[in-house]
């Protein structure tokens, strides 16, 4: 067995598990502590979020006690990681990156990378001298603009549910808020090792959102390989080269983009934005031998990469899709609910029922296939069978 890690991420699982699947122990904190995360870590716990991101204070006490347990030679029990590995949750707010920083090594991009990165003026300012291609973004809207054209969104929001309409807010300034032209067309991303000057694929993946009244652009899922142009494929990975150049990227990273064609056939990326953390299209590449983790301790620690063929033998066989399940109503989840084994993320077994409110996740349902698309109607129908599970038990 490997050493320990603490794992932090506001849904933990897809990364604990492959930290586990690659050896390594791991105590877990998160904002819903599920029922695999709980069987998968050595200990499991839950700290405060809203859509900024974590509780900075929740997590702090969090630490805190970790650091003041004891194992059995005496030390901290924080002093026991080898580190600290993360996913969402700290987009918002990189200062609380570098006070978790402070008390444990952190395995993955700097606070002062996902500072830049998220940083309005810093990251489109790069990608204008770049000549990388994105939505026209304002930080303010031009009066003589139609703002029916634009989205409004906040550069540490993430799972797509701080994306409004422009219509629908105020145009006046606010940090870290921006607008920015709305684009019609196939939203992608691609997972990627970096280790600050160079990349390795992961591989390339469609997502979809989940929409609802409030929140038009939530997070719905993705799925792995998907079918994607020679010349897209190299759109994209030009951007990421570039981008992890200049932020000095590590680890495992996702751009997200728009893919459009124009009227005479040619096919343009539109990067939306780099996510310089394990993102959840992490959960599309996890086998069972751990490679793809171990590749992301050793891009963050070392700055080695791991041969593309390596990656590539490893993920290209069957497309994974995952998909999150939004209940549309309230609900009540008896205490001998029985989910089907492709369901995953799920609530922890209380004594008594489980209420959760409309609009919040339950669970995760996965499906494989041989291609991206076969997998993505079997994930689609499997998020519907479980609504309807769920509406059976109100």
């Amino acid at each position: 067995m490997k050493s320990s890690l603490l794992i932090i991420a506001l849904s933990a699982r897809p990364f604990v598990e492959a930290a586990v699947n690659a050896g390594y122990r791991v105590v877990a904190i998160d904002a819903f502590s599920d029922a695999q995360t709980i069987a998968l870590a050595e200990a499991a716990l839950i700290v405060k979020y809203d859509n900024g991101g974590f509780d900075a204070e929740h997590l702090l006490q969090a630490l805190h006690t970790l650091e003041n347990e004891r194992i059995n030679s005496g030390d901290s029990q924080l002093n026991q990681f080898a580190g600290f590995v993360y996913g969402s949750g700290f987009e918002a707010q990189p200062d609380l990156l570098q006070q978790v920083a402070a008390l444990i090594p952190v395995i993955g991009n700097s606070s002062a990378t996902l500072a830049a990165v998220k940083d309005l003026s810093v990251f489109f300012a790069v990608m204008q001298k770049l000549n990388i291609e994105h939505p026209e973004t304002f930080e303010q809207l031009p009066v003589d603009v139609d703002s029916s054209l634009y989205l409004h969104k906040f550069c540490g929001g993430s799972g797509g549910v701080h994306i409004k309409p422009a219509v629908l807010v105020q145009n006046d300034w606010l940090e870290q808020h921006y607008f920015q032209r709305k684009l019609e067309g196939l939203p992608v991303s691609l997972l990627f090792l970096a280790n600050g000057t160079e990349i390795e694929v992961v591989g390339f993946n469609e997502q979809w959102v989940n929409a609802s009244t409030d929140m038009p652009f939530r997070y719905g899922g993705a799925v792995s390989h998907a079918v994607l142009s020679v010349a897209v494929q190299q759109q994209l990975l030009d951007a990421a080269r570039q981008l992890t150049t200049q932020f000095d990227l590590l680890g495992l990273n996702s751009l997200d983009a728009i893919v459009r064609t124009t009227g005479t056939g040619i096919e343009q990326v539109y990067v939306l934005e780099i996510n310089p953390r394990l993102s959840a299209t992490v959960d599309l590449y996890n086998h069972s031998d751990g490679v793809l983790f171990e590749c992301h301790m050793q891009a963050c620690r070392y700055r080695q990469l791991a041969g593309a063929s390596q990656l590539r033998d490893k993920y290209e066989a069957v497309s994974k899709a995952h998909a999150i399940v939004y209940t549309d109503i309230d609900v009540m989840l008896n205490t001998e609910m029985v989910w089907p084994d492709w369901v995953t993320d799920t609530p922890v077994q209380l004594s008594t029922p489980l209420k959760i409110v409309a609009g919040a996740p339950v669970c995760s349902v996965l499906a494989y296939a041989d291609n991206a698309v076969a997998a993505k109607k079997v994930v689609l129908a499997r998020v519907q069978q479980i609504k309807n599970l769920l509406q059976s038990t109100y």
